[in-house]
């Protein structure tokens, strides 16, 4: 399975509940036990279906965080120059 973008939007009693990045009607509910990463709420993650079919891989993404607090970080140093 390919890998897809999901954001981590809440963990309940029994689940971890993510949305597509692009798309809130793709959901993923995932039993807390087959969550095997420390995540935390409104992380960024990408997921497959690990090769042998018994869980799931996951990924936190960071460059795209780091790279939108970057262009930030850049916009507000402009705003202070003038």
């Amino acid at each position: 399975m390919e890998a897809k973008k999901y954001i981590l939007n809440h963990f309940d009693d029994f689940f971890v509940i993510l949305f597509g990045k692009n798309d809130k009607a793709d959901k993923l509910v995932i039993l807390k036990e087959k969550f095997t990463i420390d995540a935390k709420e409104g992380d960024l993650l990408e997921i497959s279906i690990n090769e042998d079919k018994t869980g799931y891989d996951f990924k936190i993404i960071h460059e795209e965080a780091d790279d939108k607090r970057q262009r930030l970080l850049d916009l507000i140093e402009n705003m202070e120059k003038n």
